[in-house]
């Protein structure tokens, strides 16, 4: 009964933002551009409670590459490409700014997290200043937990934590403890295998 309660509400949320989804959809198949996406996803960032979350959670359900519906979208909290996916049950805090990535399902964010589509936007090939940016797609894998005001950069495998301010410049194991920065595993979970064991 509570989700078929969620999922009016969902579909609520998503006549009230058809407009948006509209603006942004005629965006995608007419320019190669992102302006309209991102306009529309830092004004949704600032709508407040719950109100906020199902506006932001239809918006982008209807306008990422995959989303699912189910999702949790902090305040101040936005994607700056359309590129991105986000499965089942993963959620953020307050003020994340995601780039190209792919959020695992179940994947729990803390607050001022970034994710800014790897870590060689202004270079190219061959390691010279670029006027071009470049973007990396970055994955963080299911059920990983990413604490308060990480930076991630690079791969992050499956159930991990990744520590409060770890920078993750480089890819990380499933089922690891991630800290520091530049981040490094800091203790291998249940399962995990070390870089030392894999060669």
């Amino acid at each position: 009964m509570r989700r078929r309660i969620k999922l009016l509400i969902f579909g609520v949320a998503g006549l009230l933002v058809s407009p948006l989804i509209l603006a942004a959809m005629l965006e995608r198949s007419s320019f190669k551009g992102e302006g309209v996406f991102v306009g529309i996803s830092q004004f949704l960032s600032l709508l407040p409670g719950a109100i906020g979350v199902y506006l932001r959670a239809a918006f982008y359900w209807a306008t990422l590459e995959r989303c699912d519906w189910e999702i949790h979208v902090g305040f101040g909290s936005f994607f700056t490409h359309r590129g991105a996916t986000l499965g089942k049950n993963a959620s953020m805090g307050a003020y994340c700014v995601i780039g190209y990535a792919d959020i695992g399902a179940a994947v729990m964010m803390a607050s001022r997290i970034s994710i800014p589509s790897g870590k060689r936007q202004h270079f190219d090939d061959l390691g010279r200043i670029s006027a071009d940016p470049r973007f990396d797609r970055v994955a963080i894998g299911p059920r990983t937990w990413v604490g308060e005001g990480a930076t991630v950069m690079a791969d992050v495998g499956q159930d991990c934590i990744v520590c409060a301010g770890a920078v993750v410049t480089s890819p990380m194991p499933d089922r690891a403890l991630i800290g520091g920065n530049p981040a490094r595993v800091l203790k291998c979970l249940e399962g995990c295998v070390s870089a030392s064991e894999t060669g």
